[in-house]
């Protein structure tokens, strides 16, 4: 429903995130929404602070990117990343950039996709407007 208003006009760009976004950043390019789905950052234990860094790396230059009162909408696929970390680890990037956001919802596993064991809960995604 609250995409409804936006434009049509999209822009699918595939290349490395990091470099990506910070091209757009240094040319003052704005969104009203940024989709960030990364691949999987932490098949391992070993690798969660790491996963950690990146996403907050990854949601600290989405919100650079957005236009005032913009969407973002932000992904996970690693196994290891707990819901609460994941979800935790954006709102603080984002209190971090001044932007607070107002969390539409928090999303996971579809009903017909059970998780029945820890790791299990490998999905999540969030919506969110980013304030100013």
């Amino acid at each position: 429903p609250a995409f409804t208003s936006l434009n049509n006009y999209h822009q699918m760009v595939c290349g490395d995130a990091f470099e990506e976004m910070k091209q757009m950043i240094r040319e003052n390019r704005k969104f009203d929404v940024v989709i960030v789905d990364p691949p999987s950052m932490a098949s391992s234990k070993q690798h969660v602070d790491k996963a950690t860094r990146a996403y907050e790396r990854l949601a600290s230059m989405a919100l650079k990117l957005l236009k005032q009162e913009g969407w973002l909408v932000f992904a996970s696929c690693s196994n290891k990343i707990n819901p609460a970390l994941f979800f935790k680890t954006i709102e603080q990037s984002a209190l971090k950039e001044k932007r607070p956001l107002r969390i539409v919802e928090r999303t996971g596993h579809a009903i017909d996709h059970p998780v029945s064991f820890d790791d299990g809960q490998y999905l999540k995604c969030l919506f969110a407007q980013a304030r100013t």
